[in-house]
């Protein structure tokens, strides 16, 4: 009975090993094989390409704006109409 469950055993392990190992094969070959696709398939034209590179090109432009100190886009230094909404004392309401 010893050398029966030894060989059942044996067997299990030698199945086991090889499975594991016919696994990691496996998957080596499907790596390997999606590698070289991608590196031989041409890259597919994105739908939306334009607009990134339109989000892409901006951003480009707001990062080189923000590090000159003597660009202020965003008023103008004759423009007076902020005052029209700023607080005032009572007496002037009047």
């Amino acid at each position: 009975m010893s050398q029966f469950i030894k060989t059942a055993v044996n067997v299990a392990h030698k199945t086991t090993v090889l499975g594991l190992f016919s696994l990691f094969g496996f998957q080596l070959y499907q790596v390997g094989k999606n590698a070289f696709i991608g590196i031989v398939q041409k890259e597919e034209e994105h739908p939306q390409a334009e607009y990134i590179q339109t989000l892409r090109d901006k951003a480009d432009e707001d990062y080189k704006k923000h590090y000159k100190i003597d660009h202020r886009d965003w008023y103008d230094k004759d423009d007076n109409s902020y005052l029209k909404d700023a607080p005032r004392p009572m007496s002037a309401k009047k």
